[in-house]
């Protein structure tokens, strides 16, 4: 599958989009998809993107760049209508990353992280499927899974964090301020490549100023988790604060930015000083500071950040847009003779055979013995889901009993996109009346599926000495 993103980011515009650009990219990787990541911008883009298939390229004005692409991922503020709907026209599956709706989008998904989302009025259209809210907040891998902040008794450590390039060259401004009137506390500096002001803030640096150069995701979290208070621009690195539960002074940097002040005002998480061209910036930087001294009110701050931000956006974006692309692209149909092959493959996986109730390893002459008998066995219907001759997955039906059973398992390169629903539905649609499943008592992935599906219990049995819980569906 060939998969490709469209950002824009650089010096002048910051990197807010391509962060979460490349964190999508990284929840792709997770499914086995490598996709490729265009930027409309500079090279300075490159400094963080470690291990990622970078283009710079003005995509806009020249969309070859997705010729024979099945899904295509749009984060774009210069994107307009006509560009869009171009790339709509020429891909299955296109998806953009809105943040205000911003347009109205063609067919695809739109795709809004922000806290108030779901109050933006969007229109419902055919052929449109929206993801919204802060389930579906993009952070980068490093973020998927972390410990969060414990809160101390004090302000020891305080970190400024202006973004990938200082627009507004408040970084040695703040440093300055913090240096005068808090002498003894820790200051902790992020500095990007693409910071232009460097310089200035080396020689502000004095025992109690740590410099951070370029740190990597791994970095920045270890910076984050050490501090009490975090002084911030209001882009992309509020959610990974929040993520990890850091109390938050935040500054407006640019226009684009009002929406997603005015939310975490609303939502509680930070405490706004105010746009960076307000005339008592750092006095109200200073009052800030004074108010979040109490660990109480940290406390109550860190629990609104790790509230909204649980850390899976990306990867529920990746799972939601290839489980709708499978839905339209896959084809359920009858098992032929030429799958017998690749039905071994996905009976004999380790999960497969864990969840069987014969758990030993199936000898490929044992297989092709059994695939010809069930082929010409007229009591079993015998499916299987399809993507471009590989398959997702294989249904089962067996006649034997008085009522059909139902079985389902997927080939390991598919799991965990929620196309077991997909198959398992089109099975019942070929069904009238009741449907009988039986799954290992200890099976508890399975019982909670079939479970959502409609199914309940019936019953205890013993299936091949296995404890198994038969399940019926009216």
């Amino acid at each position: 599958m060939n998969v490709v993103i469209l950002t824009e980011g650089g010096k002048n515009i910051g990197f807010g989009h391509v962060a979460r650009c490349s964190s999508i990219y990284q929840a792709f990787e997770q499914f086995n998809i490598s996709p490729k990541l265009i930027i409309n911008g500079d090279d300075s883009v490159k400094s963080i993107l470690p291990n990622i298939d970078v283009d710079i390229k003005n995509w806009i004005e020249d969309l070859s760049v997705i010729s024979e692409v099945d899904i295509v991922i749009v984060d774009s503020y210069l994107a307009n209508i006509d560009v869009v709907t171009e790339i709509s026209n020429c891909v299955p599956l296109v998806a953009y990353v809105d943040d205000n709706n911003r347009l109205d989008y063609p067919k695809g998904v739109v795709i809004n992280g922000t806290l108030d989302a779901s109050n933006m009025n969007y229109q419902k259209r055919e052929n449109v499927t929206y993801l919204l809210g802060n389930e579906f907040i993009p952070l980068r891998k490093d973020f998927w899974d972390i410990p969060k902040l414990k809160i101390n008794d004090s302000i020891k450590n305080i970190l400024i964090t202006m973004g990938g390039n200082d627009l507004r060259n408040l970084t040695p401004k703040i440093l300055e301020l913090l240096n005068n009137k808090f002498p003894d506390i820790t200051k902790k500096i992020i500095i990007a490549d693409s910071f232009e002001n460097t310089s200035e803030i080396e020689k502000l640096k004095n025992s109690n100023v740590e410099l951070i150069y370029s740190p990597n995701s791994k970095e920045i979290i270890d910076v984050m988790s050490s501090v009490d208070l975090a002084i911030s621009a209001s882009g992309q690195t509020l959610y990974e604060l929040a993520c990890i539960g850091v109390p938050t002074v935040a500054i407006g940097i640019i226009d684009n930015q009002k929406n997603n002040i005015i939310n975490w005002k609303k939502q509680g998480f930070i405490e706004y000083a105010g746009c960076w061209n307000d005339e008592n910036l750092m006095g109200s930087i200073l009052d800030k500071i004074e108010f979040l001294k109490s660990k109480n009110i940290r406390y109550d701050k860190r629990l609104l950040g790790i509230q909204a931000v649980n850390g899976k956006g990306s990867i529920n974006i990746a799972k939601s847009i290839l489980n709708g692309y499978y839905k339209n692209y896959s084809v359920f149909r009858e098992v032929k003779k030429d799958d017998c092959l690749k039905i071994f493959e996905i009976a004999n996986d380790d999960d497969v055979r864990e969840s069987s109730f014969n758990s030993e390893k199936i000898e490929l002459d044992t297989h092709k013995i059994w695939f010809e008998n069930i082929l010409k066995d007229n009591s079993v219907k015998f499916y299987v889901l399809e993507y471009e001759n590989d398959l997702i997955g294989q249904l089962r039906l067996d006649f034997d009993e008085k009522f059909p059973v139902i079985s389902i398992s997927l080939n390991k390169d598919y799991r965990g996109l929620g196309l077991s629903k997909i198959l398992l539905s089109k099975g019942l649609n070929l069904i009238n009346g009741k449907v009988i499943a039986y799954i290992k008592k200890e099976n508890s992935r399975s019982i909670s599926f079939f479970k959502s599906m409609g199914f309940k219990k019936d019953s205890e049995v013993i299936i091949k000495d296995c404890q198994a819980f038969k399940f019926v569906r009216e």
